[in-house]
């Protein structure tokens, strides 16, 4: 079988670009013939291993990202990309092609492949989109065989009928796994450094506990945007407390972070699926995350593998977070109780469920 992917770039440090490189590694290790369809990779180094069998054709459409794409300049440039990628999938000629973007490929597809099973596969929160852009989004939508969604509500959200829930998987980590009381006392947060995130949430709930845990640390990792990154920093220093919270470009070490630190934290506005909280559970840590839509709560479940805060509430993220702290008994109670539910995730379990997806694909 020959499948082809499509997605906008695989050099960040993403949780997309992660399940992608673990996706794709095993679909070559079956046996499959599997090419990659980047548009703004501009030639740079993959962040993470992918198997030198992968194929991948970076088209490059030079779209400028900060603007919409429905923007006069980015038409214009997308007439002649569209025969680019028109010219590259049929010298492919692809069994399945998936696609995990929302770039110009999901709207061109359906139209220059018509002898590809094509999925469509969802890594944004439905809860999030409203206006004609998503109404747009639906009536594209209906021309793919089918639809691949992270959870159960997700798909319920886009009330698409055609529909499949195969989550993101994990892999097993090769490291020792040790108790919090053995670790260094310090919080973590990943991701993109983009308002999206939240992370003035956490800082904010954090500004109240730092002064009294002086010997607790709070460590953001990642790459984003400049403005908000400085925003965080003067906020950060507003907050007096920059002598134990710094924020740090994104690192591929992230998982020897997470083991030698205790408590994960995230205060995204809106999440889908957070591969970053399956990382977390897989190295034993105790989590607390808003509630917010939908991601965390379809992983976590509230006192038992992680604390689910009210969204929006600080002061509750603040005690919340505070309990962690003070309660050792607690913290790795739920820590051990989410390093046994996130099994469910390996990678063995949930590229079965992309087996039994593909292989009626292919017989259409």
């Amino acid at each position: 079988m020959r499948i082809c992917v499509i997605a906008d770039q695989i050099y960040k440090s993403g949780g997309i670009e992660r399940v992608l490189s673990l996706r794709i590694n095993q679909w070559i290790k079956k046996g499959y013939d599997v090419h990659l369809i980047t548009n703004e990779n501009e030639q740079r180094q993959s962040y993470f291993h992918y198997d030198e069998q992968m194929v991948h054709h970076d088209l490059d459409g030079n779209f400028n990202k900060n603007i919409s794409l429905f923007s006069s300049s980015n038409l214009v440039l997308a007439s002649t990309y569209f025969f680019k990628l028109k010219k590259t999938i049929h010298q492919i000629k692809p069994d399945v092609i998936v696609v995990v973007n929302y770039s110009y490929e999901f709207y061109f597809l359906p139209f220059l492949r018509k002898e590809s099973y094509c999925i469509k596969e969802y890594h944004s929160s439905f809860s999030a989109g409203q206006g004609w852009v998503n109404n747009l989004k639906d009536y594209c939508a209906n021309f793919y065989h089918t639809h691949v969604f992270l959870s159960p509500e997700e798909a319920r959200l886009s009330k698409q009928k055609n529909y499949a829930v195969i989550p993101n998987p994990t892999m097993q980590i090769d490291a020792p796994v040790r108790n919090l009381a053995e670790r260094e006392k310090k919080i973590i947060a990943a991701g993109r450094i983009v308002a999206l995130k939240g992370f003035e949430r956490l800082i904010e709930s954090w500004a109240t506990l730092a002064k009294r845990y002086p010997n607790w640390t709070l460590e953001i990792y990642g790459d984003g945007e400049a403005d908000y990154i400085a925003k965080l920093n003067q906020l950060i220093n507003d907050c007096q407390i920059e002598k134990n919270t710094k924020i740090y470009p994104s690192t591929n070490k992230i998982l020897d972070k997470m083991l030698s630190s205790r408590i994960y934290a995230m205060s995204s506005f809106t999440e889908c699926f957070p591969m970053v909280l399956l990382e977390a559970m897989q190295t034993k840590m105790a989590i607390i995350a808003y509630d917010c839509p939908t991601g965390p709560r379809n992983i976590l479940q509230h006192q038992h593998t992680g604390l689910l805060v009210k969204d929006g509430d600080i002061a509750a993220f603040s005690a919340q977070l505070e309990q962690l702290l003070t309660d050792p008994a607690l913290a790795q109670s739920l820590a051990d109780q989410a390093y046994i539910d996130v099994q469910q995730y390996h990678i063995d379990a949930v590229m079965q469920k992309w087996d039994k997806l593909l292989y009626p694909g292919k017989k259409k």
